[in-house]
């Protein structure tokens, strides 16, 4: 009986490893639920020829703006559990039972996480010819002009969105907010003088940053970001302390099997400790962040629980 229980024992784990090894056998779909030109989008595609080339299949990207990014995550959370339907979000979406009415999908538990991509800080910028300088520059136009000073985002409940608000909360000024369908439209508008400012990742503007056709002017985040040293955080600034840090994340539909979400976190892992990543997605306005599945999960509950009392003071809900 021993001996029978070893041989079935071996012969799962081989079954399991057969599986993974031949996985996967088409091209993989890989959904990125926002515009393209926004912070997920150029993140997503300096990882995705490499996991292509790791994987041996194409990865193809698909981008379904629409709903802060819940039209793609719905989209994954109902595809067939096998590995070919994939997504890459933040771990925000945690917080989005918080300030969405009627979600089409559960974030905690619609997805088999495969790990983490990159971090990207949220900072406020303005263009280059603006005349705020700084972050008190912009609590004192928000204290004179009707409204406060009004803010573009990716998406209502963003966590960007929620970063201007909170801030405009806790240093007693207002903002009035302007929602877009992804980061790429809001920089559209700020560059062309439609908004005083943005509420968005580093990643998300970071080329026009460079090219010095927006400033930044503060980092929503309690130290100072490795990729903008020089970057005042809103403690640094004299105001509050801020955490509006973005984590993304590698997902499956949940039920996908383990191991396929084994292969693909080894190969996602593997991309992100090549040299040459690294340095594309430092150059974009990303750290690389590494972590297992159970971390990734861990990341999405650790959101739910530290956003919900902010949503709740600052009385926030969307259909």
């Amino acid at each position: 009986m021993k001996r029978f229980a070893i041989s079935i024992a071996l012969v799962l784990a081989t079954a399991g490893n057969g599986w993974s090894q031949a996985f996967p056998q088409r091209p993989i779909t890989l959904v990125v639920p926002y515009t393209p030109g926004g912070s997920s989008d150029i993140m997503t595609r300096i990882v995705q020829e490499k996991l292509s080339v790791r994987l041996g299949q194409p990865v193809i990207i698909d981008n379904r703006p629409g709903a802060t990014g819940n039209v793609g995550g719905a989209f994954v959370a109902s595809a067939k559990p096998d590995g070919y339907t994939l997504l890459v979000q933040s771990t925000v979406i945690g917080m989005f039972p918080h300030v969405i009415a009627s979600m089409p999908y559960d974030p905690l538990k619609g997805f088999a996480m495969v790990g983490t991509i990159a971090e990207s800080p949220t900072i406020i910028a303005v263009r280059a010819a603006s005349n705020l300088k700084s972050m008190a520059d912009m609590v004192a136009m928000a204290k004179q002009k009707p409204g406060g000073v009004n803010i573009g985002t990716g998406g209502a409940g963003s966590p960007a969105h929620l970063v201007a608000e909170q801030m405009a909360r806790l240093n007693g000024f207002k903002v009035t907010h302007v929602a877009y369908r992804g980061t790429a439209p809001a920089v559209t508008d700020l560059l062309g003088g439609t908004l005083d400012a943005v509420s968005v990742s580093i990643g998300a503007i970071q080329p026009f940053l460079v090219s010095g056709q927006a400033r930044a002017i503060v980092i929503a985040s309690p130290a100072r970001s490795l990729l903008s040293p020089d970057l005042q955080t809103t403690k640094d600034a004299g105001f509050a302390v801020m955490n509006g840090g973005v984590r993304f994340f590698l997902g499956a539909p949940a039920g996908t099997p383990r191991p396929v979400i084994d292969r693909l976190a080894k190969e996602l892992d593997a991309v992100l400790q090549d040299p040459g990543t690294a340095a594309a997605l430092a150059k974009a306005g990303f750290d690389i962040v590494r972590s297992t599945p159970e971390q990734t999960q861990a990341m999405l509950q650790e959101q739910y629980d530290m956003w919900g009392p902010i949503v709740k003071e600052l009385k926030i809900t969307f259909e």
